[in-house]
């Protein structure tokens, strides 16, 4: 088993980093690599309302 911690359904959370460099928590499929997991949590950054 990963260090990752499991969720429900082959879930785990991952800590990525955000373009503006902060770090956040997502919940990516279980076995998503690392910079599959950074992109997703910077499509999702970018499409935050602007203010």
């Amino acid at each position: 088993m990963s260090d990752e911690a499991m969720g429900p359904l082959g879930t785990e959370m991952r800590e990525v980093t955000f373009p503006d460099q902060s770090r956040g928590i997502i919940l990516v499929q279980a076995g998503t690599p690392q910079d599959v997991a950074d992109g997703m949590a910077a499509r999702v950054w970018a499409e935050l309302p602007k203010g």
